[in-house]
């Protein structure tokens, strides 16, 4: 009882936050709350106009429908509704053809359904219907059921309500404040480079701590939620591009528009891909080797590994506490160049510098781990196999955010 409460607990602050925030962006101006409340008040006005224009021109068994269309046409972006309004017109249309031609001769049974319902569902399928492709079946399963098939003038108003309605949502949409977003993506595209950065960070605090995996479990996570806020970015620029095409207030805010976020979300995106290679390489490390392990993993009785503090797990074979503590700074430059690369008005120079701090740091790891195994020091190859995985991924991160930035160049020291 008590764990349900305190489950309890912890969904109402997480509801109670959420709603804090939801209030808190209403008083920022360029929020996505204020947006949302911009939509519903035009949605609203839409409905009202569809409405009376409905009323006005067609019977009042039809009117219900323009309304109901003039709200779930005012979308995310100009457009959205344009596309979406023209293709729930088509689809309306063809659904009241097909029930009208077949409800005229047959009337509503099973026999018209049998008729009605496999060419609705194939023209649903049609790729240019979008998402409305649905409502040329619901449509005309709609009119056969209500016995509307047979009536000619409300099959006409049905569809000239539809049409009413999608065009002044679009209107709506078109003429007062059409969306058309600047912060929203590059905010989702810095909270996805905070996220990515943390994650390398904590990673390489456990690393310099003795190997410390305990907070793997939490980099896991941190990893699960990093797809997340990919996703959310990935959207959030997608709209933004989206936003611009038909908009007219680009035309008086073009100096406004700000720096395409698009390539700092792919270097991002693939960045991406690496960390969560090096936290499945590091899951790797936490388990407890079993009996009858490999022996070329088998570190011997003179290596004597140490274990991480707090850990209460022995650090890998052959791979010391030195690499671990260099692999950590490298962690930490490359977590610092992606806050600087996706940061707003960030210098290009401090990003080269840091990526020349990055280049020169793989390079020292690079050139001792050579040494290593041309002295003969590296006696087993599991360990050398794991820091190479590891750098490996860290380079490729690096090249990555060295794309396109004229890094000074690397000696290695």
């Amino acid at each position: 009882m008590r764990r349900r409460w305190v489950r309890l607990s912890h969904a109402v602050r997480r509801e109670a936050a959420y709603i804090r925030a939801q209030v808190a962006g209403l008083g920022r101006t360029g929020s996505h709350q204020r947006l949302q409340v911009r939509q519903i008040a035009k949605a609203t006005l839409a409905a009202v106009l569809a409405w009376l224009a409905a009323d006005w021109l067609l019977p009042s068994q039809a009117t219900w429908i323009a309304p109901a269309t003039a709200v779930v046409m005012v979308h995310a972006t100009v457009f959205q509704t344009l596309t979406n309004g023209l293709r729930r017109v088509v689809a309306v249309a063809a659904g009241v053809i097909l029930a009208g031609s077949i409800g005229h001769v047959l009337g509503l049974g099973v026999l018209s359904l049998v008729l009605v319902v496999p060419p609705a569902l194939v023209a649903a399928r049609w790729h240019r219907m979008g998402r409305h492709g649905g409502d040329v079946a619901t449509t005309a399963v709609l009119m056969l059921s209500f016995g509307a098939a047979s009536q000619d003038r409300y099959l006409a108003a049905y569809v000239v309500a539809t049409a009413a309605g999608a065009l002044c949502g679009a209107l709506v949409n078109l003429l007062l404040w059409p969306p058309l977003y600047r912060d929203r993506p590059d905010a989702a595209v810095r909270r996805l480079a905070r996220e990515a950065a943390a994650l390398l960070v904590a990673m390489a605090e456990g690393l310099r701590d003795g190997w410390d995996l305990s907070a793997l479990p939490d980099w896991e996570r941190q990893a699960v939620h990093l797809d997340e806020h990919l996703s959310a970015a990935t959207t959030a620029v997608a709209d933004r591009a989206e936003s611009h095409r038909y908009n007219l207030r680009r035309r008086w805010r073009t100096a406004d528009i700000g720096a395409d976020p698009g390539p700092v979300l792919n270097t991002l995106t693939r960045a991406s891909a690496h960390v969560h290679a090096i936290v499945h390489a590091l899951s790797l490390l936490d388990h407890d080797a079993p009996p009858g392990r490999d022996p070329r993993l088998d570190p011997g009785p003179d290596s004597s590994p140490r274990p991480g503090p707090g850990s209460g797990r022995d650090r890998p074979a052959d791979v010391s506490d030195d690499y671990a503590s260099d692999y950590a700074d490298l962690l930490d430059l490359l977590a610092e160049t992606l806050m600087s690369k996706a940061r707003r008005g960030s210098d290009p120079a401090q990003t080269r510098t840091l990526i020349g701090r990055a280049q020169s740091q793989a390079a020292r790891i690079h050139e001792q781990m050579t040494g290593e195994i041309r002295h003969g020091q590296v006696q087993h190859p599991g360990g050398w196999a794991l820091s190479g995985s590891l750098l490996t991924d860290a380079d490729r991160i690096l090249a990555l955010l060295a794309d396109g930035q004229e890094a000074p160049p690397v000696r290695a020291t």
